[in-house]
């Protein structure tokens, strides 16, 4: 009987003590026994002004050669020489491999023949269709003998004609003997020696050339996230590129320029593909390395806060805890945009010069009274 007195004196004496001790989580938002109100809050705060951004769009690329030149013979014959070094730099205009001329040599001088024996017999023919242009009209010839003339007047200029045109192409021909390099750039390993029996535009390549500088870099991005990009764009003449290789290589010293957005969606991944152009004198991109090439788009005036300040609730609802001019919190809500940095940009529900709770915020009321202690900052990036 004494024991349950002593248990029920213990439990009333607890439960007085936790009805007396004051409330932990709001005893600085309610008044004291002596009337005076319970201290501030310290919270940490900045205070809002436009910041100057750049819009910026990030897509994986590949770079791809700037121009590929596939080599192959132009005329049939033996391989002679070979002229560059494999993997070497060669000039537009150089020559490469040098195809035996001979026969076309031969073929060129006879041209040249029957082009002088076409001008003889034009001469001789000239000379006798005007002797007779005088002779009919003192009908010393017949009609029919001076139409004959001319006739064969007519065809001595078509084989001088002929002749002519075969000359041209057998020059060509032995012009083609000797394979010059279409493009400047590296040249890859040959794939015929002297002595090896080269065919006219044969389907295999003797080499192949590709210019490096200045070089593509090629993305592909939703059509949607193009749109996009195109909206934050609508400033900005020229859209400038800048391109990281990620890990220890980092960013590329030059930066490129986008040079055009396809017009086709591609069906099957519902992409667009768009292409840049760098600058490579060092030649350390080459075709089929992989980056990140981040578009630079307008330069705006925004409104960006901690994304620690932003505080998320129900259904995806943003909100923000500011101090008014009572030195009070207020929770108001806001709409935020994209991320920029380790911030928001804000689109709506703050304006500039509002001063946002970034700490200390977790254990506030409404109209709380807050005191900044640590110095005031806008969002940094």
């Amino acid at each position: 009987m004494k024991t349950t007195s002593f248990v029920k004196y213990c439990t009333g004496f607890a439960l007085a003590l936790v009805f007396c001790s004051p409330l932990s989580s709001f005893a600085s938002e309610e008044p004291t026994k002596d009337g005076q109100k319970a201290p501030a809050t310290a919270v940490s705060a900045i205070t809002l002004k436009p910041t100057a951004i750049q819009y910026t769009q990030q897509i994986p690329a590949r770079a791809t050669a700037y121009k590929v030149a596939e080599i192959r013979p132009q005329v049939t014959g033996i391989i002679k020489k070979r002229l560059f070094t494999e993997g070497g730099a060669v000039k537009k205009g150089s020559q490469l491999y040098q195809i035996d001329p001979a026969p076309y040599q031969a073929v060129y001088n006879s041209a040249k023949a029957d082009l002088l024996k076409a001008h003889a017999n034009l001469e001789s023919t000239n000379v006798k269709e005007k002797r007779y242009a005088q002779l009919v009209l003192i009908n010393a010839v017949s009609k029919q003998a001076y139409d004959d003339t001319w006739a064969a007047l007519l065809q001595a200029k078509a084989d001088v004609a002929i002749a002519e045109a075969s000359v041209a192409s057998a020059k060509i021909n032995l012009k083609y003997t000797k394979v010059y390099a279409p493009i400047s750039g590296l040249i890859g390993k040959s794939n015929v020696t002297e002595g090896a029996l080269v065919t006219a535009n044969q389907a295999p390549l003797m080499a192949q050339i590709t210019q490096l500088d200045p070089i593509y870099i090629d993305m592909q991005e939703v059509r949607n996230k193009v749109l996009v990009m195109k909206q934050k764009a609508k400033n900005t003449e020229e859209i400038l590129v800048n391109l990281d290789f990620g890990g220890n290589l980092g960013i590329y010293q030059h930066q490129g320029k986008l040079q055009f957005s396809d017009v086709i969606v591609n069906p099957t991944t519902a992409s667009v593909e768009l292409r840049a152009i760098f600058p490579n004198p060092e030649q350390i991109l080459f075709p089929g390395l992989f980056a990140y090439a981040t578009l630079l788009l307008d330069e705006v005036d925004v409104l960006l806060i901690p994304q620690q300040a932003a505080i998320r609730g129900l259904k995806g609802k943003v909100s923000a805890w500011t101090i008014n001019d009572k030195s009070q919190a207020v929770s108001v809500s806001i709409k935020v945009g994209e991320s920029y940095g380790n911030n928001w940009i804000v689109t709506e529900g703050l304006k500039a010069g509002d001063k946002v709770i970034t700490e200390g915020f977790q254990r506030l009321r409404t109209e709380a009274t807050v005191k900044i202690t640590a110095p005031q900052d806008t969002a940094k990036k």
